[in-house]
């Protein structure tokens, strides 16, 4: 989510990651903030290797698949932000 000025702007989830701005700009110092999410699997990965206290609490519900080939990926800010001006 972008904030311009406490102002919700819009969100982006694919290219070209984009969000016009232009009409909540004022004269003088604005203020920009943007907010940044992530899922779920790629927040736990490689938190996922000790299972024990699950399967004591709720026991073995399902076999799990996989879990070695999670690994977490490079997400949120990840390159150079740019304020463009057109």
């Amino acid at each position: 989510m972008v904030y311009v000025n406490g102002l919700r702007a819009g969100a982006v989830w694919c290219p070209p990651y984009e969000v016009e701005i232009s009409d909540l700009l004022r004269p003088g110092e604005n203020t920009l903030r943007i907010v940044v999410g992530n899922l779920a699997v790629n927040a736990m990965a490689g938190h996922l290797e000790d299972r024990s206290k699950l399967l004591e609490r709720y026991g073995e519900r399902f076999q799990s698949q996989d879990m070695d080939q999670i690994r977490p990926e490079p997400s949120g800010l990840v390159g150079p932000i740019h304020l463009v001006t057109r």
